[in-house]
Protein backbone atom coordinates (compact mmCIF):
# COMPACT_ATOMS: atom_id res chain seq x y z
CA UNK A 1 0.00 0.00 0.00
CA UNK A 2 1.74 3.15 -1.22
CA UNK A 3 1.13 6.64 0.07
CA UNK A 4 -1.26 8.70 -2.03
CA UNK A 5 -1.91 12.37 -1.27
CA UNK A 6 -5.59 13.01 -1.95
CA UNK A 7 -5.00 16.61 -3.01
CA UNK A 8 -2.02 15.94 -5.28
CA UNK A 9 -3.77 17.33 -8.37
CA UNK A 10 -4.75 20.47 -6.50
CA UNK A 11 -1.17 20.87 -5.30
CA UNK A 12 0.16 20.54 -8.87
CA UNK A 13 -2.34 23.14 -10.13
CA UNK A 14 -1.40 25.53 -7.33
CA UNK A 15 2.30 25.07 -8.09
CA UNK A 16 1.66 25.86 -11.76
CA UNK A 17 -0.27 28.98 -10.78
CA UNK A 18 2.59 29.97 -8.48
CA UNK A 19 5.10 29.56 -11.33
CA UNK A 20 2.95 31.73 -13.61
CA UNK A 21 2.65 34.42 -10.94
CA UNK A 22 6.39 34.25 -10.35
CA UNK A 23 6.98 34.87 -14.07
CA UNK A 24 4.49 37.76 -14.04
CA UNK A 25 6.25 39.24 -11.01
CA UNK A 26 9.65 38.94 -12.69
CA UNK A 27 8.24 40.64 -15.78
CA UNK A 28 6.75 43.45 -13.66
CA UNK A 29 10.10 43.95 -11.91
CA UNK A 30 11.88 44.09 -15.26
CA UNK A 31 9.36 46.63 -16.60
CA UNK A 32 9.75 48.77 -13.48
CA UNK A 33 13.53 48.68 -13.78
CA UNK A 34 13.38 49.71 -17.44
CA UNK A 35 11.08 52.63 -16.69
CA UNK A 36 13.13 53.69 -13.68
CA UNK A 37 16.31 53.60 -15.79
CA UNK A 38 14.57 55.67 -18.46
CA UNK A 39 13.56 58.23 -15.83
CA UNK A 40 17.09 58.27 -14.46
CA UNK A 41 18.52 58.92 -17.93
CA UNK A 42 16.06 61.77 -18.50
CA UNK A 43 16.91 63.35 -15.16
CA UNK A 44 20.60 62.97 -15.86
CA UNK A 45 20.21 64.57 -19.27
CA UNK A 46 18.19 67.44 -17.76
CA UNK A 47 20.89 68.03 -15.17
CA UNK A 48 23.54 68.12 -17.89
CA UNK A 49 21.51 70.57 -19.98
CA UNK A 50 20.89 72.81 -16.96
CA UNK A 51 24.61 72.80 -16.23
CA UNK A 52 25.31 73.64 -19.88
CA UNK A 53 22.68 76.39 -19.74
CA UNK A 54 24.31 77.93 -16.67
CA UNK A 55 27.63 77.90 -18.50
CA UNK A 56 25.97 79.66 -21.43
CA UNK A 57 24.71 82.41 -19.12
CA UNK A 58 28.25 83.05 -17.90
CA UNK A 59 29.65 83.40 -21.39
CA UNK A 60 28.51 85.50 -24.27
CA UNK A 61 25.88 83.72 -26.27
CA UNK A 62 23.19 84.16 -28.81
CA UNK A 63 19.65 84.65 -27.53
CA UNK A 64 18.42 82.08 -30.04
CA UNK A 65 20.65 79.42 -28.47
CA UNK A 66 19.33 80.28 -25.04
CA UNK A 67 15.73 80.00 -26.26
CA UNK A 68 16.45 76.61 -27.87
CA UNK A 69 18.02 75.37 -24.64
CA UNK A 70 15.04 76.56 -22.59
CA UNK A 71 12.58 74.90 -25.00
CA UNK A 72 14.55 71.68 -24.81
CA UNK A 73 14.54 71.86 -20.99
CA UNK A 74 10.77 72.42 -21.00
CA UNK A 75 10.31 69.42 -23.31
CA UNK A 76 12.58 67.33 -21.11
CA UNK A 77 10.63 68.36 -18.00
CA UNK A 78 7.38 67.20 -19.63
CA UNK A 79 8.98 63.88 -20.58
CA UNK A 80 10.20 63.49 -17.00
CA UNK A 81 6.72 64.12 -15.64
CA UNK A 82 5.28 61.45 -17.95
CA UNK A 83 8.09 59.06 -17.06
CA UNK A 84 7.45 59.58 -13.34
CA UNK A 85 3.80 58.64 -13.82
CA UNK A 86 4.82 55.53 -15.78
CA UNK A 87 7.32 54.55 -13.10
CA UNK A 88 4.66 54.95 -10.41
CA UNK A 89 2.21 52.77 -12.37
CA UNK A 90 4.92 50.17 -12.97
CA UNK A 91 5.75 50.21 -9.24
CA UNK A 92 2.09 49.64 -8.36
CA UNK A 93 1.81 46.77 -10.85
CA UNK A 94 5.00 45.28 -9.44
CA UNK A 95 3.63 45.47 -5.89
CA UNK A 96 0.35 43.85 -6.93
CA UNK A 97 2.22 41.06 -8.73
CA UNK A 98 4.44 40.58 -5.68
CA UNK A 99 1.42 40.35 -3.35
CA UNK A 100 -0.24 37.78 -5.61
CA UNK A 101 2.97 35.76 -5.83
CA UNK A 102 3.50 35.81 -2.07
CA UNK A 103 -0.13 34.83 -1.48
CA UNK A 104 0.12 31.90 -3.90
CA UNK A 105 3.43 30.83 -2.35
CA UNK A 106 1.79 30.70 1.08
CA UNK A 107 -1.10 28.70 -0.35
CA UNK A 108 1.27 26.17 -1.94
CA UNK A 109 3.20 25.89 1.35
CA UNK A 110 -0.04 25.03 3.14
CA UNK A 111 -0.75 22.18 0.73
CA UNK A 112 2.85 20.95 0.98
CA UNK A 113 2.64 21.03 4.77
CA UNK A 114 -0.65 19.11 4.64
CA UNK A 115 0.97 16.53 2.36
CA UNK A 116 3.92 16.26 4.72
CA UNK A 117 1.63 15.70 7.71
CA UNK A 118 -0.38 13.07 5.87
CA UNK A 119 2.87 11.34 4.86
CA UNK A 120 4.01 11.29 8.49
CA UNK A 121 0.65 9.88 9.53
CA UNK A 122 0.92 7.23 6.81
CA UNK A 123 4.42 6.25 7.99
CA UNK A 124 3.24 6.08 11.59
CA UNK A 125 0.29 3.85 10.60
CA UNK A 126 2.58 1.65 8.52
CA UNK A 127 5.00 1.33 11.43
CA UNK A 128 2.17 0.32 13.77
CA UNK A 129 0.91 -2.28 11.28
CA UNK A 130 4.40 -3.75 10.88
CA UNK A 131 4.76 -3.99 14.65
CA UNK A 132 1.41 -5.77 14.90
CA UNK A 133 2.46 -8.24 12.22
CA UNK A 134 5.79 -8.85 13.94
CA UNK A 135 3.99 -9.43 17.22
CA UNK A 136 1.63 -11.91 15.54
CA UNK A 137 4.55 -13.77 13.94
CA UNK A 138 6.33 -13.91 17.28
CA UNK A 139 3.22 -15.30 18.95
CA UNK A 140 2.75 -17.91 16.20
CA UNK A 141 6.38 -18.98 16.50
CA UNK A 142 6.10 -19.30 20.22
CA UNK A 143 2.91 -21.39 19.86
CA UNK A 144 4.44 -23.63 17.19
CA UNK A 145 7.51 -24.45 19.26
Amino acid sequence: MAFHFKLEKVLRVKKKEKELLEAEYAQAVQMFEQMANNLYELLKRKEEIEHHSNEQFKSKMVVNDLQNTQRYLLSLTQKIAKAQIQVQKARELMKIAEQQFVSKTIEVKKYEKLKERQMEEYKRTLFIEENKQNDEFSILRYINQ
